[in-house]
């Protein structure tokens, strides 16, 4: 049995709300499969998965929300996290206060720990400023502006551009015409 979905049915049984079956469980063990081989470990991969809860209530399928969570991870290279006895002491990261903020984390920190949200009603990372959706399950209207095939969502109260467009058709100096 594949290792990806080895480790999708390990977290099944931990957590059964999180169970994948039939096409789903096959395709996304093919997803962790080559995860796994690209240098993700399994602890990385069950932390992606598994510790953010599932959206409340769920409007698509379980499946889909872990491949979501998976495409995100993606993104990114997995991160490489010595153990404190193999990393030279002059390596080790000072020790972080509870008010340290974003910005004071190290790249490997915040490689490590991306906090995402997640759309309530599809899974995707990523929702609009004060919402718990994405602006395409808010049924935002697409940018009229954005080059491309795949225009961003504009919010429905502004001029029809996206935040991208609309700052970057605005004056650098500020000048008023």
């Amino acid at each position: 049995m594949p290792s990806g979905i080895r480790l999708l049915l390990d977290l099944g049984a931990q957590g059964p709300e999180l169970l994948l079956t039939g096409k789903a469980l096959t395709d996304q063990g093919r997803v962790v499969t080559v995860m796994l081989e690209a240098g993700w470990s399994r602890e990385q991969l069950l932390h992606v998965i598994a510790d953010r809860p599932l959206p409340n209530p769920v409007r698509t399928t379980v499946g889909a929300i872990i491949a979501a969570r998976l495409r995100a991870a993606q993104a990114y290279p997995p991160a490489i996290v010595a153990d404190h006895h193999d990393a030279p002491a002059w390596d080790d990261p000072p020790p972080r206060r509870s008010g340290d903020s974003a910005a004071a984390r190290t790249v490997s920190e915040a490689l490590t720990y991306r906090a995402l949200v997640e759309c309530a009603g599809c899974g995707v990372p990523g929702t609009a400023p004060g919402e718990d959706l994405c602006p395409a399950c808010l049924g935002w209207p697409l940018c009229r502006t954005c080059p491309g095939p795949t225009p961003r969502r504009a919010h429905p109260d502004g001029d029809g551009r996206c935040t991208t467009c609309a700052s970057a058709l605005t004056d650098p100096e500020g000048s008023s015409p």
